[in-house]
């Protein structure tokens, strides 16, 4: 069976890229995590998705943002921290399409320190995206990739991924390891993967809609694990079961479905 690794720490169980989320994706003994990381204003490499507070999600005197906030390189930590992220707004779509949440109150954007802290010495594996793309939100990927890479200094078990390939670049010449996250594509996979091996990477990331048994097969000729991400539904869990990693909202259907073939 493939890696359980719990999307954002679980996002279908728990306040996304929150210490609440991977406290809970160990409690449920998950083998690792995906997470997003930024910099911060004042440096900090910082954990969450958008590049901008979360509209929906993040609130201040319990007033929520209804459109995107400011941008995450634009605030410090102690700036960022004055946002509850722990319960979507009510009625929001944010909220229904994350109906099992358990809020948290109280739970504030951490950083890949605090992360690593709470996972030190067990055997979870972190899948650490490198957020960042051409926008002018965006930090610089060589920045951003430096930063990061120095605070999993000494960690074990960290795989850099993500769709800015610069980034991705920058961490293999420094010795770190790399799935090279794509998104779905459009047409044959093959030159795809070949870029992929060619760049030193040790696995491909793809949309699970492009985790068929050919791709799948031609990137494990070449060398590469393979890992689905987001994969939601028994039926998609299930087809790819033979897959190294599946990146899931909700790693207690993985969790299930591994209790239902025996492997506890």
């Amino acid at each position: 069976m493939p890696k359980n690794i719990a999307h954002r720490g679980g996002a279908g169980l728990m306040p996304e890229n929150t210490l609440a989320a991977f406290a809970d994706a160990l409690a449920r003994s998950c083998d690792g995590a995906e997470l997003d990381v930024q910099l911060s204003a004042d440096g900090e490499v910082v954990v969450h998705h958008d590049f901008r507070l979360m509209a929906d999600v993040a609130r201040k005197d319990d007033a929520w943002l209804t459109t995107p906030g400011p941008r995450i390189k634009d605030l410090t930590l102690a700036q960022l921290r004055q946002f509850d992220i722990g319960r979507p707004m009510p009625g929001s779509a944010y909220a229904a399409k994350h109906p099992m949440v358990t809020p948290v109150d109280g739970a504030t954007v951490p950083t890949l320190k605090q992360v690593l802290d709470l996972i030190a010495a067990r055997p979870f594996t972190l899948m650490v995206e490198l957020k960042c793309d051409l926008s002018d939100d965006s930090a610089d990927p060589v920045a951003l990739a430096d930063a990061a890479f120095d605070v999993c200094a000494g960690s074990n078990n960290i795989l850099f991924v993500g769709f800015d390939w610069r980034a991705l670049t920058r961490i293999r010449a420094r010795g770190g390891a790399c799935w090279f996250t794509t998104d779905k594509l459009q047409g044959d996979a093959r030159p795809v993967i070949d870029m992929i091996a060619a760049a030193g990477g040790q696995g491909w990331f793809p949309s699970y809609l492009d985790a068929t048994p050919d791709n799948v097969a031609y990137a494990r000729e070449h060398g590469l694990k393979v890992g689905a991400w987001t994969v939601n539904d028994p039926a998609d869990i299930q087809r790819l079961s033979g897959l190294d990693a599946i990146c899931t909202d909700r790693p207690d259907l993985l969790h299930t479905l591994r209790q239902a073939q025996g492997e506890g």
